[in-house]
């Protein structure tokens, strides 16, 4: 993306994406180099950060809220801890709201929230944390969405299930 700084700007945070070190300070990203300079980057796709860039604005594609700045796309989240974070769900102006094709398409996919929970689901707890099994083999957890409404997040689906 371009340039280069000796000092991160007041007010960045780093966070780890996978093993890489990213620093982020309102809506740009920058990595360390080699020769200790810090380089803006492109946000990684997936990511996810506590606090919106102060200038993005509030869209809603397909139903869905996201937040948008420049070109990057970031999706109100609840993170396992219950806080609120923004997942970068897209950038370069584009986001994939579905697979091409696929016709798992119409399915719940993970971080999807949903009003009601399905009436098979069974109560378990898995590491301290509580989930809803459902008998298809959806792992729902609670979870709030950006109005402060209750809501259940999907965090296992069927397909996330290991292959023997």
């Amino acid at each position: 993306m371009g340039f280069s700084l000796r000092v991160l700007p007041y007010g960045y945070y780093p966070f780890y994406f996978g093993a890489d070190q990213y620093f982020y300070n309102d809506g740009l990203y920058y990595r360390q180099m080699e020769n200790e300079e810090y380089t803006v980057v492109e946000p990684p796709i997936g990511a996810a950060i506590d606090k919106l860039p102060a200038k993005a604005q509030a869209i809603s594609i397909n139903g869905m809220q996201y937040y948008e700045l420049n070109g990057v796309y970031y999706q109100p989240i609840t993170k396992d801890d219950g806080t609120l974070a923004y997942q970068i769900a897209g950038k370069d102006g584009e986001l994939n709201t579905v697979d091409s094709g696929s016709p798992a398409d119409d399915l719940p996919q993970v971080g999807d929230l949903v009003d009601y929970l399905p009436e098979d689901c069974k109560i378990i707890k898995l590491n301290g944390q509580k989930y809803y099994v459902s008998q298809e083999g959806y792992y729902f957890q609670d979870a709030v969405d950006t109005n402060g409404d209750k809501v259940f997040k999907i965090v296992g689906t069927p397909n996330d299930a290991p292959n023997d």
